[in-house]
């Protein structure tokens, strides 16, 4: 469990680092530790949301059973999110950066790592999953209704733990003073108040904001 976890954290520190270093040196060096943080804060609020559901649906699954699942999965979606960090770090150091009237790559940046990150995420969980369900010889019904529950609890969780926690990307040229830790409920740049009206926006740009 001990090296499960040393894994996990390395490997998002890894990640951390290449998707801040599109803002500058300094959300890269806080992301060694804030990216982690997520990836932990998630893992624990998922084991016991996992858990409750497992027990609903089939009591075959320990709580034991459960957080080995959680924190293999975890694992599985840090290290691969690990092996995408050289493409993360060469397009943060290499699309055109924003400017105050046009954004630039800035998006199809943030969009890039979105989409790494919910895809790792939902690797890991069907790997892992249908390993313990395999070996647990769950029917296939419930086997299908325990993944679609755990992804998207997964999904969700870290969505929210994730905006809490931002500002991980950043816009190079707003906030010239020392940008906070945290920015919790505060509204981004575009006045999104959660991640999904953000993810809205980043589909659909308000008008102005993407030009």
């Amino acid at each position: 469990m001990v090296w499960v976890l040393t894994r996990l954290i390395l490997a998002s520190a890894v990640y951390g680092f290449s998707i801040g270093s599109v803002h500058s040196w300094t959300y890269a060096c806080r992301n060694l530790i804030k990216f982690p943080l997520l990836i932990l804060v998630t893992a624990a609020v998922c084991a016991l949301a996992y858990n409750v559901l497992a027990r609903f649906l089939t009591p075959e699954l320990s709580f034991r059973d459960v957080q080995r699942l959680v924190m293999a999965l975890f694992q599985d979606a840090a290290v691969m999110l690990a092996s995408l960090s050289p493409i993360s770090f060469f397009l943060a150091r290499t699309i055109v950066q924003p400017v105050p009237d046009d954004l630039g790559e800035y998006p199809f940046f943030q969009g890039v790592n979105v989409f790494f990150i919910a895809a790792c995420g939902s690797i890991a969980v069907i790997r892992q999953a249908r390993a313990l369900i395999g070996a647990h010889h769950l029917l296939r019904r419930t086997g299908l209704a325990l993944v679609t529950g755990w992804l998207a609890l997964s999904l969700f969780t870290g969505a929210q733990c994730a905006w809490y926690m931002r500002p991980f990307f950043g816009i190079s040229y707003m906030g010239r003073g020392s940008p906070p830790f945290f920015s919790g409920t505060r509204p981004d740049f575009r006045g999104a108040r959660s991640f999904y009206e953000a993810v809205y926006n980043l589909v659909s740009p308000p008008d102005g904001s993407g030009r």
